[in-house]
Parts: structure tokens; C-alpha cells; sequence
């Protein structure tokens, strides 16, 4: 890979299980490019330059209606889709609009790091619900929502993502996923599912998702394009109320800016509607189901027997715990100096010092023999300390 084309904090000599990117060679396909030229060619491509609908480009809400209630049974209109400049947009429009500082959001523990920070912007109170296998454990859930009651600080909002979970890998099962409707349901908690992951299913279907099991009026679900067609896109969008998404569209970012990313957003559009993305994930899902199967023998291979992790169905991670008596900072320190770049679980968790005894690996970003030589490496790092 060309040096200047590395994310910042690797190099040329380093492996990176760390970065949950997609693979930069699937980036920039000449279907892509294709549709890139077609946009710039158009007659309308002065209209495509100028502030766009605030609500988002059109033709790209068009598809994305309709692929959404083909894929999860629903039916949805226009004006249920909103534009958004990436999945991160989204989250930050979310709490920015729903939230007030000392406001309680609930979120998984442990959950995405970067919207733990967004919601962290916006002072907001962050309460962590366990998850097991099979998603959020409804009890743990029930359990803090009936002491926030008692509290005087109700939640308002539950974070989630409930397929190939970030950072774990994990997806909620359909019985968890109705479970968690109906505790929302009765506690008056608005659920956000960040849905980035979806579209990248190794084996089989999804479970419903929250949107469809709650209804439009009890969740949001957010989707991306940055894991499957290119994150410098900044193209992603919500799924909700039709009430909800005119709250997005007349909040004064989205009035002064026309629209999100109206150029992108009209690429993006071009590209799904020549059936180019469909193609292009039957690929990366098998690139990708690859680099999965790799990883989880190379830790079959080279893993300490005390040493557990989880075994995703789609997506870009996999959730490693290590014994109690080894830090993972000291593991990922030590990986560093090898060669090998792994992030520690504490950035992970609403109180950091839940994460003490987990990595996460990536195998999105990785090459075949660089996942099997990066964890060959790390084993021997925690065999090292545990003996």
C-alpha cells in the first residue's frame, strides 16, 4: 500500500487490526468511477453543484425508499428518508435536536467509541446496558431503566447497534430485538439503531430491525454508504417518522447548509441505480467473509487456551477477552512494538475500566497473510504475559 495512503498512525511497517476501514483497494471502482463521470456530464450537473434540498437529493431518496422496504418488509414514503453527511452526522443531529446536557442515553456496553464521544459533545448522561451474545440482556436493560425512573432522570434515548456490532461483532437476535421494543415501548425510550454494518451479512439474513419492530414513531434507524462504497463519500441517511425527519430537515444546520453533500449524494445515487452497489457488495461480502474466516482459524491457531473472542456473521470485527490477570493496554503496547496495531476495550465502555481485559481486531483492512502474521504475533504477545 502507498505510504501516502495510509491512515495517520500506521505505517508501511506496522499491520493495523485496528482501524474498522474498509479495504482502500475496494474503493474507487471504475463502476464508480463511471458514475462519477456521469454526474459531471450531465446537463444538470450546475443544479448538482449548487445548495441542494435540505432534505437530501432526491433520486438518492427515492432508492433508498425503496430498497429499505423491499429489504425490511416496511412501507415507507419519501418523506420518512432524510440525507445525513455520514452515519456521524446523524448521531450528532440526534442528540443535538433530542437531547439536553444531563439528559440519560442508554447505550451498549461496550459500544461504538466515536458516538460514545458525540453524545459525550453534548453532556449528555451515558448509562451502559450489558450485552451477551445475542445483543442487549433485557433484564440488565429493564434494570437501569427502572432506577433512571426512580431517579427522576428517565431515559430518553437507547443507542444501539444491533447487527455485527461495533466493536464486538455480535448480532441481536430477533427475540432480544422484540424484547427490547417492548421495554422501550413501556418505558417511553426512543431507540437508535446505526445500521452501518447491514449490507455486509456473511451468512444468511438479518433479524428484523428496531425500525420494523417499533415503528417509525419509536425508532430511527440510521444507514451509510462509508463500509461499502467509500467513507470520503459522507453520504448516509435516517429512516423514522415522517414527523422526525421534518424536525431534521427544518433544524437551522441543515437550512443553512442545502442539503447534505448534494454532489456526493447525486454520485451515490447514480451508482445504486445503475445496480452497481448490489454487484459491488456480493464482492466485498466475499472479501470481507474471507478475511473473517482467516482471522478466526489464525485464532483457533495461535490463541492462548484462556484467551476467548467472538465469531461475527458479517461485518469488520471480532471482540477479543483476556484473561483477568492481563491488561489489554499492556497487550496492545506490546503488539505496537512487534508490528501490530490492536485497540484496547477500554474506549469502548461508558466507565473505561470495563474494557481492561478486551481488544478489538479488524479484518477489514488487512491482507490474508498480514491477518494470519498479526495474530500469530499477538498470541505470542499474551502467551508471553500470561506465563
Amino acid at each position: 500500500m502507498n505510504q501516502q495512503n495510509l491512515p495517520q498512525g500506521v505505517s508501511a511497517q506496522s499491520i493495523s487490526l485496528r482501524l474498522g476501514h474498509p479495504d482502500p483497494a475496494t474503493l474507487g471502482t471504475p463502476q464508480f468511477r463511471e458514475a462519477v463521470a456521469n454526474v459531471m456530464a450531465s446537463p444538470q450537473v450546475q443544479q448538482t453543484l449548487a445548495y441542494g434540498n435540505e432534505q437530501g437529493n432526491v433520486d438518492l431518496i427515492d432508492y433508498l425508499v425503496s430498497r429499505i422496504n423491499r429489504e425490511q418488509n416496511l412501507n415507507l414514503s419519501a418523506n420518512n428518508v432524510t440525507i445525513t453527511a455520514g452515519s456521524t452526522n446523524a448521531v450528532d443531529m440526534i442528540a443535538r435536536l433530542y437531547m439536553r446536557a444531563g439528559d440519560a442515553v442508554i447505550v451498549e456496553a461496550p459500544s461504538y467509541v466515536d458516538s460514545l464521544h458525540v453524545f459525550r459533545d453534548h453532556g449528555v448522561r451515558l448509562y451502559g446496558a450489558a450485552i451477551d451474545d445475542e445483543g442487549i440482556v433485557p433484564s440488565e436493560l429493564e434494570r437501569l431503566l427502572k432506577q433512571l425512573a426512580s431517579e427522576g432522570n428517565k431515559a430518553r434515548l437507547l443507542y444501539t447497534i444491533p447487527n455485527f456490532h461495533n466493536p464486538t461483532g455480535i448480532s441481536a437476535s430477533e427475540e432480544r430485538r422484540i424484547a427490547i421494543v417492548e421495554l422501550a415501548w413501556h418505558y417511553d425510550v426512543l431507540i437508535v439503531e446505526d445500521d452501518v454494518y447491514r449490507d455486509l451479512a456473511f451468512e444468511g439474513a438479518v433479524p428484523p430491525s428496531y425500525l420494523a419492530l417499533a415503528g417509525d414513531a419509536h425508532a430511527v434507524q440510521i444507514g451509510s454508504v462509508s463500509k461499502t462504497i467509500a467513507p470520503g463519500l459522507r453520504i448516509g441517511w435516517m429512516a423514522t417518522s415522517a414527523e422526525r425527519v421534518q424536525c431534521f430537515v427544518d433544524c437551522g444546520t441543515t437550512q443553512m447548509g442545502g442539503g447534505a453533500n448534494p454532489l456526493a449524494a447525486q454520485i451515490v445515487a447514480e451508482y445504486c441505480q445503475r445496480g452497481y452497489w448490489d454487484a459491488h457488495l456480493d464482492s466485498i461480502r466475499a472479501l470481507y467473509q474471507q478475511r473473517r474466516d482467516t482471522m478466526l482459524a489464525a485464532l483457533e491457531r495461535y490463541m492462548p487456551s484462556q484467551v476467548r473472542w467472538t465469531k461475527p456473521a458479517g461485518g469488520f470485527f471480532v471482540w477479543l477477552t483476556l484473561p483477568e490477570n492481563l491488561e489489554a493496554a499492556e497487550v496492545k503496547e506490546e503488539a505496537a512494538k512487534r508490528g501490530v496495531l490492536v485497540a484496547s476495550g477500554e474506549g469502548f465502555f461508558v466507565n473505561q475500566g470495563d474494557g481492561q481485559h478486551h481488544l478489538r481486531l479488524t479484518y477489514s483492512f488487512a491482507s490474508l497473510d498480514e491477518i494470519d502474521k498479526a495474530v500469530r504475533i499477538l498470541g505470542a504477545v499474551i502467551e508471553g504475559k500470561t506465563t
